[in-house]
This record gives structure tokens, sequence and C-alpha cells, in this order.
């Protein structure tokens, strides 16, 4: 290597040595959470397909007849290897002050009974072990002196059994 070619390269080295210790790393961090649930895949499966399970569903009101109508449309999946039953653990209602509206739940328009003991079926042993979407709905009943103002809300458990052998 010639002198005169030592002497470029070192010059050409100094000259790019502090653009390049300026040059700074810059980084930006996000969060993201993660969560998912997985089912015992041999048990009893039942689940939302549009996430509603725990969401407060609003009953419609319908200002032309001053009623409450039927909440529809919303879906259950249901999956076991044996047949599969639903009850209600007390009788469904909701309230505003001291006024009562007492609620029909139903499932593929059979309602369900509020007992272990009035528990209907919603899935034969070939039903469930296949799988089952059940239509899921709300219907209030009118009470005896009509509907008064106020804001009504109500909890009720629905309860899936399946005797899985």
């Amino acid at each position: 290597m010639s002198m005169k070619k030592y002497v470029l390269d070192a010059a050409a080295a100094l000259i790019i040595a502090p653009a390049v210790s300026l040059a700074a790393t810059e980084s930006k961090t996000i969060t993201v959470n993660v969560s998912a649930e997985v089912q015992n895949t041999a048990g009893l499966q039942v689940s939302t397909p549009d996430g509603w399970e725990g969401l407060v569903q609003t009953l419609p009101w319908d200002t032309a007849t001053g009623t409450l109508r039927e909440l529809t449309g919303r879906v259950i999946n249901i999956k076991s290897p044996a047949a599969i039953s639903a009850y209600l653990t007390a009788p469904a209602q909701m309230a505003s002050a001291g006024d009562v509206v007492d609620l029909q739940v139903k499932l593929d328009n059979a309602v369900v009974g509020s007992t272990s003991a009035n528990k209907i079926s919603v899935a034969t042993d070939q039903q469930a072990a296949a799988g089952r979407s059940l239509a899921f709905a709300i219907a209030p009943t009118a009470p005896s002196g009509g509907y008064k103002q106020g804001t009504y809300a109500g909890q009720f458990h629905l309860i899936f059994e399946s005797d899985i052998p």
C-alpha cells in the first residue's frame, strides 16, 4: 500500500467517523395486552360468538305502543360429548325502585325454567357432540298496571349442564 493511499484512507476515516458517531439509534415501545380462554375441548363448552356475555342487554322500548319489546338476535354456542340442559337459578326480573318487570328467557323459542327442577333440554347427545347454536331472547312480561317510568336493571344466571360420562 502506498503512503499516499494510506493517508487518503486515514483522512476519509477521520472525515466519516464524526458523522457516524453523531448518528443515534431511535426506538419506540408499544404495549400489547393479550388474553385467551382455552376451554376444555372434551367438556361442556358455552360461548357467545359476538362477546355479549356479561354486557348489559337493553330491551327495546316501543314509543308508539308504550311497551318494552322482546330482545332477540343473540346467539349462544354450545358443545359437549353428552346432552345439554339449561335453567335459571331464579326467576328473571328487572326493577326500578319498587317497580318490577318479570322476564321470560328463551333458548330457541323455548322458555327456560327458573329452577334446576324445571330445566329444559337444549341439545341431544348427537346435537351436543356436533355443536349447536341457540337463539337467545329475553321477553318482558307487562306488569298488570302497565309499565311505570324508571330505569330498570336486573341480573339473572343461566346455567348449562351436561352429564359427561
